[in-house]
């Protein structure tokens, strides 16, 4: 049995994607700009998983997408708000 080891790149671009939420949220950037953010952080995961996600059939491959996606947006969401916060943007 091979052992797995921590795809450390991956983790790089995705904490990238929440700092560039969180850069947008401390700039006080139009939810459009982190639209985009958002869009290119899905991109590159289906991209990323792609191995994975082809093994996935039917249902299965559905719930686990939209359970990805929603946290996705979620972290995402979170850092935007948080950068917002920061700024003092939410009053």
């Amino acid at each position: 049995m091979a052992t797995r080891r921590p795809n450390v790149r991956n983790a790089a671009f995705e904490l990238g994607f929440a700092a560039a939420a969180f850069a947008c949220g401390l700039a006080n950037a139009p939810i459009w700009v982190v639209a985009i953010v958002a869009f290119a952080t899905l991109a590159y995961w289906s991209w990323s998983r792609r191995v994975a996600l082809n093994r996935l059939r039917g249902a299965n491959w559905a719930v686990q997408s939209a359970i990805a996606v929603a946290l996705i947006i979620a972290v995402l969401a979170g850092a935007y708000w948080l950068g917002l916060a920061l700024r003092g943007g939410l009053t």
